[in-house]
């Protein structure tokens, strides 16, 4: 079935059911009853499983889809730049690829210097606070680099 189109009304199946009394007890059977005399008899519209419950599993399959989308809004970083223009999509439809970006700030020294340490420890912090509770761990693993290469 393609994505998006609506699950096929099921058409029923009729099937007779026969109320039949077998040694005093009450039986319920497809077939005629044994002795040809079943107490009650009647019609029943029988839809095969797969066709009665793809429109149950085609709700279920949506809900978990806007679950999954909720989820991956969530997960979104809290803000985006409104200046850049969207990336087109490749001819092959995958993403484009993003440009490596040189890292702001300053270039911090390899030699023990107690000065140069601080002012990493420095950068450090006001880099953390800037970046608040959701700062990613790629922020956090650059910024602690640089005070280790500062501080070594």
């Amino acid at each position: 079935m393609p994505a998006g189109s609506a699950a096929p009304a099921p058409t029923p199946e009729v099937q007779q059911i026969h109320k039949c009394r077998v040694d005093g007890v009450a039986t319920f059977q497809r077939h005629a009853c044994a002795d040809g005399q079943a107490e009650q008899a009647w019609e029943v519209d029988v839809v095969p499983a797969e066709r009665r419950h793809a429109a149950r599993i085609e709700a279920i399959r949506r809900e978990l889809l806007a679950r999954k989308r909720a989820l991956e809004a969530e997960r979104a970083p809290p803000h985006q730049h409104q200046h850049r223009r969207p990336r087109p999509a490749r001819r092959d439809g995958s993403a484009p690829r993003r440009r490596a970006r040189a890292t702001p700030g300053a270039v911090i020294s390899l030699h023990q210097q107690p000065r140069a340490c601080a002012t990493a420890r420095g950068q450090r912090e006001r880099a953390y606070a800037r970046a608040g509770m959701t700062r990613r761990f790629a922020l956090s693993r650059q910024m602690d680099d640089r005070v280790y290469a500062a501080c070594r």
